[in-house]
């Protein structure tokens, strides 16, 4: 496979955990900024936040609420300030992210909007003076400062994508934003697939898109493993459009959605594998 970033091992759930360099930090921060401006865009005059979001709990302002809070704990961390939230797992953070709603009551659009473009100042600003392999803490766990950073887009682009779903606006990911959230991906994804309902499931998935992006995916016994390479056959094979590849490790669209909207072509001895896995995955 082509790599994305450079190949390092250890400190995280898979073996393989690429950390971005410096340039590619600062593409990411880039991306981050032009994500929260896009966010801040849409709420900043906003007469109703209440509008709730598709396939989500939360209204628009609650979605707001939370990357407004959230990023300001992200400076934080990049700053090496630790702080308890949640307790790693799906359900920890869950209820975390609840807690921090109920205590952060800020729905106004205008209000939010100035806060995102203070938090992505601020992070930007350590983040950018910092060393990429700087361990910091995080809710995920300690991870080197140009993982937190692409969290940190990861997060504000999750969250960008639902507000946008709940105002019925386009969505601000771009196919260059793929390989920019991998390194989050390769760090987190195997956290939190349900290992019961993959119970006894076994294959390989090789995902590929525009551009060049490629990655594969292992599971064994219902583990998930994010590797620069297959180590065995790949039993399906997904290709499709990077945008619409993001949305569905996201869980804003299902595989077989993306699929039946022509997004995607799933093939090889497992077709149904990549559903499968991303079924189980289960995103706090």
């Amino acid at each position: 496979m082509a790599s994305v970033f450079p190949e390092v091992t250890g400190g995280s759930p898979s073996a393989y955990s690429p950390s971005p360099a410096p340039d590619d930090v600062d593409l990411i921060l880039a991306a981050a900024r032009k994500v929260i401006e896009h966010t801040a865009a849409i709420l900043d005059g906003l007469a109703d936040t209440a509008v709730m979001v598709p396939r989500s709990e939360w209204s628009v302002g609650e979605h707001g609420a939370h990357i407004a809070f959230t990023n300001i704990g992200f400076g934080m961390f990049a700053l090496g300030v630790d702080y308890p939230y949640g307790d790693g797992t799906a359900a920890g953070l869950a209820e975390a992210n609840e807690v921090s709603l109920a205590g952060f009551p800020e729905r106004d659009g205008t209000a939010l909007a100035e806060q995102l473009r203070q938090g992505m100042e601020t992070f930007a600003q350590v983040a950018g003076n910092a060393a990429v392999d700087q361990l910091c803490p995080s809710p995920l766990g300690t991870m080197p400062l140009g993982v937190l950073s692409s969290y940190f887009l990861t997060h504000n682009l999750m969250h960008a994508c639902a507000i946008s779903a709940g105002l019925n606006r386009d969505f601000p990911v771009h196919a260059d934003h793929l390989p920019l959230v991998w390194p989050m991906a390769i760090h987190t994804l195997p956290n939190f697939v349900n290992a019961t309902a993959m119970q006894g499931v076994s294959g390989c998935v090789r995902l590929s898109s525009a551009g060049g992006f490629e990655a594969i995916m292992e599971v064994q016994d219902g583990q998930l493993s994010i590797l620069p390479a297959p180590t065995g056959e790949v039993d399906c094979y997904v290709e499709g459009d990077p945008v619409h590849l993001f949305l569905v490790l996201i869980k804003m669209l299902t595989a077989d959605e993306a699929v039946d909207l022509g997004h995607l072509e799933v093939s090889g001895s497992q077709p149904e594998l990549f559903a499968r896995v991303m079924s189980a995955l289960e995103l706090p």
